[in-house]
């Protein structure tokens, strides 16, 4: 039987290789509102009418977000970004102070704000934004919140540009809102093909593209095994991003009821001088994905100085033979070893890939018992702090 195109494109894009000790058979794909997202009629259009208004005004671009509320982008931004964007590009995802002054050397006329909290009221999006506020104009501000709540409230009374998550929409699978879409389209990379990435990752899905369960059954197979470590080793600096927002969507859709897998973040090949030696020889505790794509420039080595073996190899293909050699040694270590590849470097790969691993960390909900789209054990943190800070 012939598969079907989105398929094909999906199985030439997107490559992994795992052994395959386990088949949990999740061929069901429920209607996910992270995958809803992505036909709200009128929300592409509006935020490409509204990021290319801005162009002509800013060259930098700050989110003031936390967690989901910034990692998406970030990821984003990193991956596809072969223009030095990230010298504009600025992340107030944690309340350091040190960030806060590093935005104030910007040109603040010449800066535009997203500031991202679903709930309207996070206390340290609030916090940095009070602090900046004073400083700023309306038009150079745009909330993305909900229709309700101390954000949308302030956006409506002093005209402050309003964009939403959908309710359903948690924040760890919103990068296909307006969370992770409008700096892509400050920026100018192509939002259409991003998102078309993702439809045609789920298209792809619901006909048979395998890669979403065979994650799941690499990774929670492991866990079962009493792998209770998923390692994501990016082997390009332009992808540690994307397991950077892995981390967090793993961890905090899973880790429930005593139950998940910590995912830890490695980069390849630095952590092969730092953490491989654990992985090597330390606790077989551990399934280990490398995560590797195209290298998107390179350097030829004329002269190696009598090293015979340097001389015509190229950066990046030595650094192709490191990652074969790890993954190797460690195969014959007895760790469990994956190799997620990319084929492209541009907007599509990235959509399918993210839209791949949501629609996996679900799956992998599914197979633990645990609801994947709630964060109870960190409302209790929240709750104390607000406490203190009331008290104090």
């Amino acid at each position: 039987m012939k598969k079907v195109k989105e398929v094909e494109v999906m199985e030439s894009l997107v490559s992994f290789e795992y052994p395959k000790k386990h088949d949990f058979k999740l061929k069901y794909l429920a209607h996910y509102g992270f995958i809803r997202s992505l036909c709200i009629r009128g929300q592409k259009e509006r935020i490409l009418e509204f990021s290319k208004s801005l162009k002509d005004r800013y060259e930098n671009f700050v989110q003031i977000g936390i967690g989901g509320s910034a990692l998406p982008l970030e990821a984003s931004l990193r991956f596809l970004d072969k223009k030095g964007v990230m010298e504009r590009f600025l992340s107030l995802d944690n309340i350091d102070p040190c960030r806060i002054e590093r935005v104030l050397s910007l040109d603040i006329d010449k800066t535009f704000f997203h500031v991202v909290s679903k709930s309207g009221s996070t206390i340290e999006i609030l916090a940095e934004f009070f602090v900046l506020k004073e400083r700023l104009k309306p038009d150079q501000i745009a909330f993305t919140t909900s229709e309700k709540g101390f954000l949308y409230e302030l956006g409506m009374k002093e005209g402050i540009e309003l964009f939403f998550i959908p309710d359903e929409v948690g924040g760890r699978y919103s990068v296909f809102s307006p969370v992770g879409l409008i700096g892509l389209a400050f920026f100018g990379f192509n939002i259409d093909t991003f998102i078309e990435g993702a439809k045609t990752a789920v298209r792809a899905y619901r006909n048979g593209w395998d890669f979403p369960n065979d994650f799941v059954n690499f990774a929670i197979g492991a866990y079962q095994d009493n792998k209770n470590i998923l390692v994501m080793f990016a082997y390009k600096d332009y992808l540690y991003g994307i397991i950077d927002w892995f981390r967090q969507l793993w961890a905090e859709s899973l880790g429930k009821d005593s139950k998940g897998q910590t995912p830890i973040n490695a980069l390849g090949v630095t952590d092969q001088h730092s953490q491989l030696q654990l992985y090597q020889d330390g606790p077989k505790d551990k399934a280990i994905v490398f995560l590797d794509a195209p290298a998107v420039c390179d350097f030829e080595i004329k002269d190696d100085y009598g090293f015979g073996y340097l001389k015509g190899k190229s950066l990046s293909q030595i650094m192709e033979i490191e990652k074969n050699s790890t993954m190797r040694a460690l195969k014959e270590s007895g760790a469990d070893v994956a190799h997620l590849k990319l084929t492209k470097d541009d907007e599509f790969s990235l959509g399918a890939l993210l839209m791949g691993l949501m629609i996996a960390t679900a799956k992998a909900g599914k197979v633990l018992g645990v609801d994947p789209f709630n964060q109870p054990g960190v409302e209790l943190g929240k709750r104390y702090t607000k406490e203190a800070l009331k008290n104090g």
